[in-house]
């Protein structure tokens, strides 16, 4: 029973902190998508943010900066990622998928059908294009694999 209370604890406080934290991580990648392709003309929103108990749900949205110029949309359109967030310390997803190992949470993302992403429904034959389910360290893990990665001189 302590083991249960500790996870819906810990499942609680991960989705608060995402709550938190996610219009600072929109903006970082905001200010790196300038500083790294200013030329997209890009910009990246998130909507209809729902905080649960054990997963939280939202949606990122990829649209044309209103009066820049680019060649990936049209005015009016965007591209919409439907993001379904399980809390960690052991996200539902991974323990559904038999991994026991803690992480911050687990992302699942699928395309959403629009004007703008009909063309790869179209390539996918009506299967989801793009599905994504990845899973993001705790900061212990993170710590350790940044120490395994070679240094670049």
């Amino acid at each position: 029973m302590a083991l249960g209370v500790v996870w819906t604890g810990g499942a609680w406080f991960t989705g608060k902190q995402l709550e938190g934290r996610i219009a600072d991580m929109v903006q970082q990648a905001n200010a790196q998508l300038r500083s790294s392709a200013p030329e997209s003309g890009l910009e990246l929103s998130y909507q209809d943010y729902q905080r649960g108990l054990f997963s939280s749900h939202l949606q990122l949205v990829v649209k044309p900066i209103a009066g820049q110029a680019n060649g990936w949309l049209a005015a009016g359109q965007s591209v919409v990622l439907d993001e379904v967030v399980d809390h960690g310390p052991f996200p539902l997803a991974s323990l559904k998928a038999f991994n026991l190992a803690p992480a911050m949470a687990s992302v699942h993302t699928t395309l959403v059908k629009n004007d703008a992403s009909q063309a790869l429904f179209e390539i996918a034959k009506g299967d989801t294009p793009l599905p994504s389910i990845r899973a993001l360290p705790t900061a212990a893990t993170a710590s350790r694999l940044s120490s395994l990665t070679p240094r670049l001189r």
